[in-house]
């Protein structure tokens, strides 16, 4: 899947409120038994007036699609619960074809790292599915380091609800939103030429010409993104599934010249996504241990522990010579 976070215009008002209306109707699944959330009548759900997200400077709102399908929405505001808070998740929805698919993990990830800050994300108490994902969407994102308090809010009544507050430094993956970048499965014959490409750009990276041979002719058996920037390939991911729930990143790279932009991270967060729609429980990598003070593989651990890979062992895989360490991220619980 291709997805997208749009930022809405005034001329998106209308779209973003009847979205509103799905909105509301799912909401009505968890707290349609609460006063006030009877169905209406005329059998029309109606859902506040969101246009202020698109109007007021201190808020936004982002439209999202799956390729280039109309797929929710993503409002933001600063009204916390505490004067400290930057951000605040005013509402989220995603269109239910595409729950469950990875998409509002991705958009959240996405938004959290756009807007560096203390955040907040509050549910009803009722709307336990919304409890249940904004739980494991903020204690992965913020790696267990976050508040969870029952408050009572003010507006636009006196009510209870659970405030989950946490903090983000923001991530270089937020500017390869800015670009014109794509990406998406390669033949084995596109895959094979844009790993040879890949591996001569970068010397330091890839220096062993019988591995970078072995490279080549792997990626063609296996699944493969590649990421493109006005015509060129600059980014290439490979995954192997050696077990049902796992998903093993065989080789990646990124051009040394577009290194920093979120390319990196777009491929990775492109290559989680379909893994999850393919209900992997993990994806794992292997990279050159730390232990041996490579100054280019130290960033490419860097890396991988940014985006949320921990070191399980280390191993000598390629001989003594070669301190390798093999990392693994956990997707979803089994």
């Amino acid at each position: 899947m291709k997805i997208t976070l749009s930022k809405a215009t005034k001329e998106d008002k209308t779209t973003i409120q009847n979205l509103g209306r799905f909105y509301v109707y799912e909401m009505s699944r968890y707290c349609g038994f609460l006063p006030t959330w009877e169905t209406p009548s005329n059998g029309l759900f109606e859902c506040i007036d969101l246009s202020s997200y698109c109007e007021n400077p201190d808020r936004h709102a982002f439209l999202i699609k799956v390729d280039d399908e109309l797929a929710g929405f993503v409002l933001i505001n600063k009204v916390g619960s505490t004067p400290d808070v930057d951000w605040n998740i005013g509402e989220f929805f995603i269109v239910s074809k595409f729950q469950g698919k990875g998409v509002g993990r991705y958009v959240a990830e996405q938004v959290f790292n756009l807007f560096p800050g203390v955040w907040e994300t509050s549910q009803m108490p009722e709307n336990t599915a919304a409890i249940e994902f904004w739980d494991r969407i903020v204690s992965r994102y913020s790696h267990g380091q976050f508040e969870k308090t029952l408050k009572t809010v003010p507006k636009p009544k006196p009510h209870p609800m659970i405030i989950l507050k946490f903090t983000s430094q923001g991530s270089p993956c937020d500017r390869g939103g800015q670009m014109d970048l794509t990406i998406h499965p390669l033949a084995a014959s596109e895959s094979e030429k844009a790993c040879r490409e890949l591996t001569l750009s970068l010397p330091e990276y890839f220096g062993i010409q019988q591995a970078n041979e072995r490279y080549a002719k792997g990626v063609r058996e296996l699944l493969t993104f590649g990421a493109k920037l006005n015509g060129i390939y600059v980014g290439l991911i490979s995954l192997e599934m050696p077990f049902p729930n796992n998903a093993n990143i065989y080789w990646m790279a990124v051009k040394k010249e577009y290194q920093g932009q979120g390319i990196g991270c777009s491929l990775l967060k492109y290559a989680e996504a379909y893994c999850s729609k393919k209900q992997c429980a993990s994806m794992t990598v292997e990279t050159l241990s730390p232990a041996e003070k490579d100054p280019h593989y130290i960033k490419t651990y860097a890396f991988y522990q940014r985006n949320g890979f921990e070191p399980l062992f280390e191993l000598n895989t390629y001989g003594p010579d070669f301190k390798m360490v093999y990392l693994y991220k956990k997707l979803r619980e089994i």
